[in-house]
């Protein structure tokens, strides 16, 4: 009796562990938690520096002019397109330039889009008067990997995003991402760098990685590598244990009933 009574309990002590190891740390999948001194701290200064052009970037072009002429040179061939912000875009090549027709090789590299827009114009007023140009950027992505629920590239025509925005795009994290471990990879002047993130500490809204730059990488680590399998597992374990303690007590009962006739 008392060898059945301690398996008993062994197997009981197991289940308990096993449902335990199968819970998933709350604090883990909060955004932006209140952690000791900062729970009474609700503002925080970013300084949101603005991006500056960099070599790889598209930037949408489009020149107006007073003169219909200059008018159907540089925008007339896109004038039926369904996708005009795409076709008149030009790619920054590896030197910083962009290649305007007519006008020719324009360095644009770490100006910001103002800038940029005031060298273009100030370009095209040596050949042109009375003309405007607007500059955005166009075809800019960010990648976002891991426990996503819909992981992919998203395209977006801001200078920049924030984290959560871009996790917004791949509508959120699943059940199993570990917002306190979030791997940033960004590429800058041909050196790729990892930063690693805690979305569910506050002062992420003041880290210089809370905006995101185009082509940057976000994945969102799980809170196990292997936490699929392992819950998986743990549930055939917990089946199997509570199939071995029924059939341990029935057999218990039939014992019992059987030796006290």
């Amino acid at each position: 009796m008392n060898t059945l009574k301690s398996i008993i309990f062994k197997l009981f002590v197991l289940m308990v562990f096993s449902l335990f190891m199968a819970c998933t740390p709350v604090k883990k999948l909060r955004y932006v938690s209140q952690v000791g001194h900062e729970t009474d701290k609700s503002e925080y200064f970013n300084d949101r520096s603005e991006k500056t052009i960099q070599p790889y970037d598209y930037l949408y072009v489009k020149i107006y002019s007073l003169d219909e002429r200059t008018n159907s040179i540089f925008n007339d061939r896109y004038s039926s397109a369904l996708h005009e912000t795409e076709l008149i875009s030009y790619a920054v090549d590896d030197k910083g330039n962009i290649n305007l027709p007519f006008i020719g090789v324009i360095k644009v590299k770490d100006l910001t889009i103002n800038q940029a827009k005031e060298q273009i114009e100030k370009s095209l007023g040596v050949y042109l008067n009375n003309i405007s140009v607007v500059v955005r950027y166009v075809s800019n992505k960010v990648t976002v990997l891991g426990e996503i629920a819909r992981p992919g590239q998203y395209s977006f025509f801001d200078e920049k995003i924030t984290v959560f925005q871009a996790i917004g795009f791949a509508s959120g994290t699943t059940p199993y991402g570990n917002l306190s471990d979030v791997t940033l990879i960004r590429e800058k002047d041909d050196v790729i760098k990892y930063h690693y993130l805690d979305l569910t500490n506050k002062n992420i809204v003041a880290s210089e990685y809370y905006y995101l730059l185009p082509n940057d990488i976000i994945i969102i680590n799980p809170i196990n590598a292997k936490y699929r399998e392992l819950r998986d597992y743990t549930l055939q374990i917990v089946s199997s244990l509570l199939g071995s303690v029924t059939t341990l007590l029935s057999s218990i009962i039939l014992y019992q009933s059987l030796t006290s006739d």
